[in-house]
């Protein structure tokens, strides 16, 4: 069989592309050109060398027809099946190949439920697609609001010898109490206000901490407006972002704990990337629905409120308790994401499709529930 994966966001469908085709599968990544930092693979693969491999095909978006250019593509008889990613379903709808969808985030939580053209579409390919991959729990109940019966619970694989512990030397921050945000900074989604309250609240006992914050997003100034407000300016420093893969590398492993979302009650690249390094990590979870997905909840100092956060931090000031937590969270990422069976449960889920079995015996067979 040969798949077209198309999309590529956080570099998830290129992670996943490459392992396939190191396990002997036929697949090819359709992708923007010039992508975002946070989405090229030359800023994430070193081995790349600065040369996209001959696998990786691009529309261009400065174009006028590149819409048409990715269904074309899509088209193509040499591809059995499309692997489509966030808004990428609506092309592989319109291309009329059997395709399935891979949800990554706010694309099945937001746009799917808005009446926007894109929104509309988006619905229209869930319900045509042969299976809808999620990973994020908080997904789950929305199948149901969505009248979708095609989802499929799906751990992506994801990079732990890229993302691994690294000892930092000579770090400027070495006397400091760092607490890392790389979450964008987009209050209604991230919560970026929660945690500088919480923050806030921390320093007064604690005026060696320091937030290093990623400084994108809708909220940016907003952002920097609420530091000089609660007078954090010595206590916050911010990173002109987004970073390649390498300089959050750096910066994942020269932290103390990582901070990530305290709305969303889910995870995604950041809190893998914390747990792939081996750092502890401030989030807001579902534990429950985290249990029902996975079977166990990941390994977080879990919070939503600023008060919460205020003490996740200071039970966090114990080494002990930092190391333990990280090594946890290693492992779960281990457990739950590595490369051990990933492409045999893909393909077998490629070929039930290609066998037209229906989702009920997919799930079974790759022991996977919704």
């Amino acid at each position: 069989m040969r798949i077209l994966h198309a999309g590529n966001m956080a570099n998830l469908a290129y992670i996943v592309s490459r392992q396939l085709r190191k396990d002997g599968l036929d697949v090819d990544l359709l992708m923007q050109k010039d992508p975002p930092k946070g989405s090229d693979p030359l800023l994430f693969d070193s081995s790349l060398e600065r040369t996209y491999p001959d696998w990786i095909y691009f529309f261009d978006k400065s174009k006028s027809s590149w819409k048409w250019d990715v269904i074309k593509k899509m088209r193509d008889r040499k591809y059995d099946l499309i692997h489509a990613y966030v808004e990428m379903p609506i092309f592989a709808y319109f291309s009329r190949q059997n395709f399935i969808a891979n949800t990554q985030g706010s694309d099945f939580r937001e746009l799917a439920f808005t009446n926007s053209i894109r929104g509309i579409l988006l619905r229209r390919a869930y319900k045509k697609a042969k299976a809808v991959l999620f990973f994020q729990p908080d997904h789950l109940p929305l199948f149901s609001k969505l009248k979708l019966k095609n989802g499929i619970f799906f751990p992506p694989l994801w990079d732990t010898e890229f993302f691994r512990p690294i000892e930092i030397s000579n770090s400027e921050f070495a006397e400091k109490f760092v607490v890392f945000h790389p979450a964008n900074l987009e209050w209604r989604l991230k919560g970026n206000n929660i945690l500088i309250s919480g923050f806030a609240e921390f320093v007064k006992d604690h005026s060696d901490a320091l937030l290093i914050i990623i400084d994108r997003g809708i909220d940016s100034q907003k952002t920097h407006d609420l530091v000089n407000k609660l007078g954090l300016e010595r206590n916050v420093r911010f990173i002109p972002g987004p970073l390649n893969a390498s300089d959050l590398l750096r910066y994942y492993n020269l932290s103390d704990v990582i901070a990530d979302q305290f709305v969303l009650g889910a995870l995604g690249s950041i809190g893998w990337e914390a747990f792939s390094c081996a750092k502890p990590l401030v989030a807001s979870i579902n534990e429950e629905q985290y249990k029902t997905v996975y079977g166990e909840s990941p390994p977080v100092a879990n919070a939503s409120t600023d008060t919460q956060i205020t003490k996740q931090l200071e039970n966090l000031l114990d080494y002990n308790l930092r190391k333990k937590l990280g090594i946890t969270g290693r492992n779960w990422i281990l457990k739950h994401h590595s490369p051990d069976n990933f492409s045999l449960k893909l393909t077998k889920l490629y070929q039930s499709i290609l066998d037209d079995e229906p989702i009920e015996l997919i799930r079974q067979n790759i022991s996977t529930k919704v």
